[in-house]
């Protein structure tokens, strides 16, 4: 018995047409979980995604046959990542803008009965704007305080109606729904994203954002400490390097005495430390030895703390490598 063959629908086709074609146009094709997201909540999240971003809607089946027929090299493994209720979503953005996009953009939706909340549902100090009757009764059953002012019923207390963790009751979800209150957030998460030829899943999205800036300012002072210390110039630590070499030739200057004109007031001042130490190892063994007026200078200068004057770039640089031994690192 011959086989009949099956007539693929054309809108099918021209579906995984339009699929292919936006693949190859866009930087980023990524798959988002629409899961428990509702017409209302997808369209204000394309709203919000209207300027970066593109949402595109089709059966997992076809998003399949999309994915093979692409031929994008790398790209065939984003199959495996078609389960459940996901969607397309296309941009020119990173696949790490637009992870923290969707963190950051989330929509409201009304609570459902039956459902765990993930968070405290409260219901505030309102005017419900229904006339005295029965509804007070109902409020009053779900123990949500209330009075008649005004000619109309009020919520007197903000009030913890569900507490996280705790199932929402039909009543309340039908409560909830009358006054007007959508107490969830819900959001979309990317869980996968093909971006100049690489595929990401969604652990590579879970960055610290500000763990990382702190992880690049200590690379950057490790490689100026790096570059100091080794004496390798870059457009950034010449002007330090120079002003470090400057400090040790004055130093060796001064250490081996080998006098310079514009040294001259640096090596006065050693002359003059050396002369006041010399005169107070003296006075210790005969105080008569030293006239009086030099030795009351040396007891002022024991008595004045001793102060260092270096450049800030030198400051810096010895600053650095203790911050570095502080983390256990040598640099």
């Amino acid at each position: 018995m011959a086989l009949q063959e099956h007539e693929i629908p054309k809108w099918k086709i021209d579906e995984v047409k339009t699929l292919i074609d936006t693949m190859k146009k866009s930087k980023m094709v990524g798959l988002v979980n629409v899961e428990g997201v509702g017409a209302k909540q997808l369209h204000g999240i394309r709203e919000s995604l209207r300027k970066s971003a593109r949402i595109k809607m089709a059966r997992n089946t076809l998003m399949r046959r999309a994915i093979k027929d692409s031929k994008m090299a790398g790209f065939d493994d984003m199959e495996k990542y078609v389960k459940g209720p996901v969607a397309f979503v296309f941009s020119e953005a990173d696949p790490f803008t637009l992870s923290k996009f969707l963190s950051q953009n989330k929509a409201k939706a009304p609570a459902k009965g039956g459902q765990v909340t993930p968070k405290d549902i409260i219901i505030p100090a309102m005017n419900t704007g229904v006339a005295p009757g029965p509804f007070i009764s109902e409020l009053t059953a779900l123990k949500i305080p209330a009075r008649v002012k005004g000619g109309s019923i009020h919520v007197t207390d903000n009030t913890v109606v569900v507490k996280a963790g705790e199932i929402v009751s039909n009543a309340m979800a039908q409560m909830l729904a009358r006054l007007g209150i959508e107490p969830l957030e819900l959001q979309l998460k990317l869980i996968a994203a093909y971006s100049d030829g690489v595929l990401l899943t969604q652990k590579d999205f879970e960055v610290d954002l500000e763990a990382l800036f702190q992880d690049v300012i200590l690379a950057h002072e490790y490689a100026l400490n790096l570059s100091l210390n080794t004496g390798f110039p870059t457009k950034d630590t010449i002007p330090l390097i120079i002003a470090k070499a400057n400090i040790e030739a004055k130093n060796l200057t001064l250490n081996i005495g080998f006098f310079t004109p514009d040294m001259l007031a640096e090596f006065l001042t050693k002359a003059n430390s050396e002369a006041f130490a010399l005169a107070a190892v003296l006075a210790s063994k005969n105080p008569d030895a030293v006239p009086s007026e030099m030795l009351k200078q040396v007891q002022t200068a024991d008595q004045t703390p001793a102060t260092t004057t270096t450049s800030p770039e030198a400051d810096k640089k010895d600053e650095e490598p203790e911050k570095k031994e502080d983390k256990g690192e040598q640099v």
